[in-house]
């Protein structure tokens, strides 16, 4: 294949200029028409999303506190900046190269090494941009969530290219896992490796045996690639998701602290370290996670209120005796919220209402009084589909103050405007229903609320009341279980009000309960839960 690389473009990421500059000669020598440079990660972010690049070279380090090479690439498949026909190359040693390929989905495609030698690099190049060019069709479908295509074509292309097969396999269980057929992805991923040392098939195992509720599987798979000093993001979260189901919280929370000692510039591990220390009231040890994940989150994919939130309620619990002094750095960070998340009036109001939360700790009833009538100003100059949303959160936060009775006379008002959404109606059945011990419909009606309205909390854990009680009957408990532990694993538990936090510790401990009464499991239901899940 003739290579026409006058038509091609590169961007090299290295904090290192020396270097930056040599690779840069040399693919100008080798002819790359346009090659663009950056020093960080944030700069590379910011040209990709201006430029669709052929070629990315990375640094793997890029200097103490900084981010790395592979946190490039894991930010720019979030925000879907890499296009299917290019190619990713980490500048590592060769040393260290095994370790840092560990990832089923953020893994880089090659790497090449310190000091440049201009032939290795453009014979690497070659090789690679042939792969891309038989693989891109597959490639393509995948990010077009096409999966019954990948895997039609995936198989096509291993009978024509049995040399690529690996490759191709990997792709083909990305997507059986975005299907949901986990079954057949452990299948897949059980083969991979029986034959090979494959890190990223041992995560993506891992994976598909959470997801069918084997556990102890999970456990053995993804324990390999972390005893393996392998650097991989997805190998930590969900060991941690595993020992959330078994209960064993300040296990999850020993394994994150070792997580973000390994890779700290990574915003998904301070986060779930800091929300598992708010669920054990590590409280400082919540508080720095969440200042972390703040600083490496800033104007990333990773950025989320509930960041700032969470850290602005550790700092309350870790200083509940002398808030007077904490309050500037609370005021702050929840300006920093508000700022970092403009024209969002959602976040205005959480930020508002944590604030009353400072002040409700602190005894100090004029200025909870001051505050909550501020808040409940803003509240009602919010569209009316904001104040259905928030409307419960509004509810509780008033409990014992001067607008309790005004807030609930809005509260019937809108009660009308939420019979007519979709989620309101749902949540309404399904409430109806559960008072009845109708569980089947409150469990069914509960999820239809979910499905429509995600990010309503108090919806979501009416779903987990309802299913932990459905799963006590037995019929169907596994499956029941393993949608209530999805349910529970997408609330950020550090950034709820008080008062969602502590039913959410009750349901998580009643979900915990329930999961060990199922040590064991007929041949029935697994067959059926199997069928379900494939």
């Amino acid at each position: 294949m003739e290579i026409n690389y006058s038509g091609k473009s590169a961007l090299i990421v290295d904090s290192k200029l020396e270097d930056l500059g040599a690779l840069r000669q040399i693919l100008s020598r080798i002819g790359v028409g346009d090659v663009q440079v950056a020093s960080s990660v944030n700069m590379a972010l910011t040209l990709m999303r201006e430029i669709k690049f052929d070629l990315c070279f990375a640094a793997y380090e890029m200097g103490k506190d900084e981010k790395n090479g592979l946190q490039l690439l894991q930010e720019a498949n979030a925000e879907e900046l890499i296009p299917e026909q290019s190619t990713y190359f980490l500048i590592v040693d060769p040393e260290s190269s095994e370790l840092l390929f560990g990832s089923l989905e953020n893994s880089p495609d090659t790497y090449i090494s310190k000091p440049f030698d201009s032939g290795k690099i453009r014979n690497r190049i070659e090789k690679q941009l042939r792969i891309k060019e038989t693989i891109r069709p597959i490639e393509q479908l995948l990010d077009e969530q096409h999966y019954e295509e990948v895997l039609e074509r995936g198989r096509d292309l291993i009978k024509n290219y049995p040399g690529l097969a690996i490759f191709l396999q990997r792709i083909n269980g990305i997507a059986l896992l975005r299907m949901k057929r986990f079954t057949q992805a452990k299948e897949l991923f059980v083969n991979l490796t029986e034959k090979r040392d494959l890190p990223w098939a041992e995560v993506g195992r891992g994976i598909a045996h959470f997801n069918l509720g084997e556990y102890m599987e999970a456990l053995r798979c993804l324990n390999r690639v972390v005893d393996q000093q392998h650097v991989c993001v997805e190998a930590y979260t969900w060991l941690a998701r595993i020992y959330r189901v078994k209960g064993e919280l300040s296990r999850a929370v020993t394994l994150m602290r070792k997580a973000v000692m390994i890779q700290p510039t990574v915003p998904a591990l301070q986060s779930e370290l800091a929300d598992l220390a708010c669920q054990t009231g590590e409280w400082d040890i919540a508080k720095g996670a969440y200042q972390q994940a703040i600083r490496y989150a800033r104007y990333s994919s990773f950025q989320t209120p509930s960041h700032y939130y969470g850290l602005v309620r550790s700092l309350i619990m870790a200083n509940k005796n002398k808030l007077s002094e904490i309050e500037p750095e609370v005021v702050r960070v929840l300006e920093d919220a508000v700022l970092d998340h403009p024209e969002d009036e959602e976040v205005m109001f959480r930020a508002k209402l944590i604030n009353c939360d400072l002040y409700r700790q602190d005894n100090s009833s004029e200025r909870l009084n001051t505050m909550m009538q501020q808040t409940w100003n803003f509240f009602l100059r919010m569209n009316v589909d904001n104040q259905s949303k928030w409307l419960d959160v509004m509810v509780d936060a008033v409990h014992g103050v001067e607008l309790e009775e005004e807030v609930q006379r809005k509260r019937k008002e809108l009660g009308r405007h939420m019979m007519e959404q979709g989620w309101g109606k749902a949540n309404y059945v399904a409430m109806t229903s559960f008072r009845k011990g109708d569980l089947d419909r409150a469990f069914m009606m509960f999820g239809r609320a979910n499905e429509l309205l995600p990010e309503h909390v108090g919806i979501a854990l009416n779903l987990v009341q309802a299913g932990v009680e459905k799963a006590k009957r037995g019929q169907n408990a596994l499956w029941i279980l393993l949608s209530v532990r999805d349910v529970l694993s997408g609330i950020s538990f550090g950034a709820l009000p008080e008062k969602q936090q502590q039913r959410y510790t009750t349901l998580s401990e009643r979900y915990v309960e329930q999961y060990k009464q199922l040590d064991h499991y007929g041949e029935e239901e697994e067959e059926a839960l199997a069928q379900e899940l494939s």
